[in-house]
């Protein structure tokens, strides 16, 4: 059980990085966070089972986040899933969600399975999921477009995970005391956090470690962590594809 990055890459991934994601993995089953790219075959290279997926969560609408699902909904419609799967996020994210879905008359697939639509409302601590192994709670953060972080607790301990957002209040108090926080290092764009950002960020919560993702392409690792240690003395590792983060 733990916690995994699947993909570290911001919106253009290079050869070595996909589209940022991450998946739960308790002893109830998978539940993963962004669907961009081929989440599919991220989890089946990790020996990660597709079949144990019992939720989705989408942080916002924008393609590198849930381009995917298609897809993965799909490849788990021709393994003969049967359980229920729910999809939750902000409501604007599930209604382009659903209308990408509609492209491909995805409830006309015979025997599909049934998905429940969980809208998210836009406000601090937010339940997405609870169960004996996990909990689940949102909070709005600064984007270009409706966008939630994520606070993720489980047995093994806690960790935050910003989506994308600008620096922000929010974060901070979402990621108080996380053992790692999985931040956003785009860089100094609008709607985006740079390294330093992210250290900041990492200071003021007091988390233990801190993970930088949604990289840009062909990054210089180094030179991205030597600027989040400007703002925060603890930890910092550069995200990849497969780690292990909890």
């Amino acid at each position: 059980m733990g916690l995994w990055l699947l993909g570290t890459s911001g919106a253009v991934p290079d050869g070595r990085r996909d589209y940022v994601g991450l998946v739960v993995e308790a002893a109830d089953g998978l539940i993963l966070i962004e669907a961009g790219g081929s989440p599919l075959h991220r989890l089946r290279r990790m020996g990660l089972d597709p079949m144990r997926l019992r939720g989705i969560f989408l942080s916002h609408r924008h393609p590198d986040h849930l381009s995917g699902l298609p897809g993965l909904l799909m490849g788990l419609w021709l393994l003969r899933r049967a359980d229920l799967l729910w999809i939750a996020g902000p409501e604007d994210a599930l209604e382009r969600a659903r209308a990408l879905l509609d492209l491909f008359e995805w409830r006309s697939w015979a025997g599909m399975f049934p998905v429940d639509w969980r809208p998210i409302p836009p406000e601090p601590d937010s339940l997405v999921e609870a169960s004996g192994f996990v909990r689940l709670l949102a909070t709005p953060v600064v984007h270009s477009v409706p966008t939630l972080a994520l606070r993720i607790e489980l047995p093994e301990g806690t960790a935050a995970y910003s989506a994308d957002t600008e620096p922000c209040p929010a974060m901070a108090r979402l990621s108080r005391g996380v053992e790692v926080l999985i931040h956003e290092a785009t860089g100094a764009y609008p709607g985006h956090t740079p390294p330093e950002g992210a250290g900041r960020i990492a200071r003021e919560a007091g988390a233990r470690r801190l993970i930088l993702v949604h990289l840009p392409p062909e990054v210089d690792g180094e030179a991205w962590i030597a600027r989040a240690r400007e703002t925060f003395e603890g930890p910092v590792e550069i995200g990849w594809d497969g780690m292990r983060a909890l």
